[in-house]
C-alpha cells in the first residue's frame, strides 16, 4: 500500500491503491518545462543520474558518490565524472565536507535540473532500488495508452530543503503555516520526521509544538521556514498513528448484482470477495480517499462506491469519522 523510500535519514512514503486497484484523475495537464542549452545537451542518462544527485541532496542535506553507484550500476570513477560535470552547472551547489567526506548544499544553493513539479520528484523517486514502481516499455507501433494525471503540483524547493534538513538531523522548524481553519498565516513549531504524498499532494508528518501532538501539514501552505537547531525534536517513536499498523478488509459493493460483483473482485485481485490491505493510522484517511470509500455512508450508492470496507469500525476509531 505504502512505499517507502529512504535517503539516509530522510524518509518520503508514497501512497498507492494497492495493486489492481484502479485511481481516477482529476484532469490532464501539460506544464512548461524550464530549458537550459547547458542541461539540454547532456546525454538523457546523465540527465537522470545528475536530477538524483540533486534530489538526494535536496532531500538527505549531503550527498556521496554511493548514491548514484548503486543506484545506476556505474563506476566509481563514472560518478566522479558524474559530480564534476554537475559542478560544473551549478558551482555553488557542492561544497565537500573532508570530515565527513560528502558533499553539502552550498550557501546559495539553487535547484538546476529540478522545477519542483510532483510528478518530476516523483519519477526520480520511483526510479530508486526497492521503489517497486513499474516500467512498461512499448514497442513504436504498440497501443496507444493515454494518462490521466490530478491537477499539477508545485513544490516550494526552498521549504522542501528546509522540511528534509530539519527531519534528518532531528532539528525544529518554525514556518508561516496557511491553515484552513485562519483567515492568515502564522508561525508555527514543528518537529518533522516523515515526508509522505498522499496521492495528491505532498504533506510533512510532524509534532506541533503548539498542539502538542502529531499532525499533518500539507507543504504547499508552508512559507519562510528556519530551521532551529539549539532546540530539540520531539521523538519519533512517540507517534503512535504513526506506529501502529491498520488492517483493512476491502470488498465489493453487496448491493451489487453477482456478474457486477466478480468483474470488480478480478479487477480489484480479491480472493474469496476480498482483499486485505494494511496501513498505517495516520495514512488511514488518505488511503480511503484515494479508494474513494466513505465508510461513514451507511448507504452509498453501489454504482459510485463500487467497494466497501467490509470492517467500517476500523475506520470510526480515534476521529476519523
Amino acid at each position: 500500500m505504502h512505499t517507502i523510500w529512504t535517503c539516509q535519514q530522510t524518509r518520503v512514503i508514497f501512497i498507492d491503491i494497492p495493486s489492481g486497484g484502479r485511481r481516477m484523475g482529476s484532469m490532464t495537464t501539460e506544464t512548461p518545462l524550464i530549458t537550459d542549452p547547458a542541461i539540454d545537451d547532456l546525454k538523457w542518462d546523465l540527465r537522470q543520474r545528475l536530477k538524483l544527485l540533486e534530489c538526494t541532496l535536496l532531500l538527505n542535506g549531503w550527498v556521496r558518490t554511493q548514491a548514484l553507484t548503486e543506484t545506476f550500476g556505474i563506476s566509481r570513477a563514472q560518478a566522479s565524472k558524474d559530480f564534476a560535470v554537475y559542478q560544473a552547472l551549478a558551482p555553488d551547489n557542492l561544497v565537500y565536507n573532508r570530515s565527513q567526506k560528502y558533499y553539502e548544499p552550498g550557501e546559495h544553493f539553487a535547484a538546476r535540473l529540478l522545477s519542483g513539479r510532483t510528478s518530476e520528484l516523483l519519477d526520480v523517486l520511483g526510479a530508486l532500488p526497492g521503489a517497486d514502481r513499474p516500467v512498461v516499455a512499448l514497442a513504436a507501433a504498440g497501443p496507444n495508452v493515454e494518462l490521466l494525471r490530478p491537477l499539477e503540483r508545485e513544490l516550494d524547493l526552498d521549504i522542501l530543503r528546509a522540511v528534509s534538513a530539519a527531519a534528518s538531523n532531528g532539528h525544529r522548524l518554525r514556518v508561516d503555516y496557511q491553515s484552513m481553519r485562519r483567515p492568515e498565516p502564522r508561525p508555527i513549531e514543528l518537529s518533522p520526521h516523515t515526508l509522505v504524498f498522499s496521492g495528491f499532494r505532498w504533506h510533512l508528518r510532524a509534532f506541533s509544538h503548539e498542539h502538542e501532538e502529531y499532525r499533518d501539514f500539507v507543504l504547499a501552505r508552508m512559507a519562510n521556514a528556519e530551521s532551529l537547531p539549539d532546540r530539540p525534536g520531539a521523538p519519533r517513536d512517540a507517534d503512535g498513528d504513526w506506529f501502529e499498523e491498520v488492517d483493512l478488509r476491502v470488498g465489493v459493493h453487496p448491493e451489487l448484482p453477482a456478474a457486477q460483483q466478480a468483474v470488480i473482485a478480478a479487477d480489484y485481485g480479491m480472493v474469496d470477495g476480498e482483499r486485505q490491505v494494511s496501513v498505517r493510522r495516520a495514512l488511514l484517511p488518505y488511503l480511503l480517499r484515494l479508494m474513494q470509500i466513505e465508510p461513514e455512508r451507511e448507504h452509498p450508492d453501489p454504482l459510485i462506491q463500487q467497494i466497501c470496507l467490509l470492517n467500517p469500525e476500523v475506520a470510526h476509531r480515534k476521529g476519523w469519522d
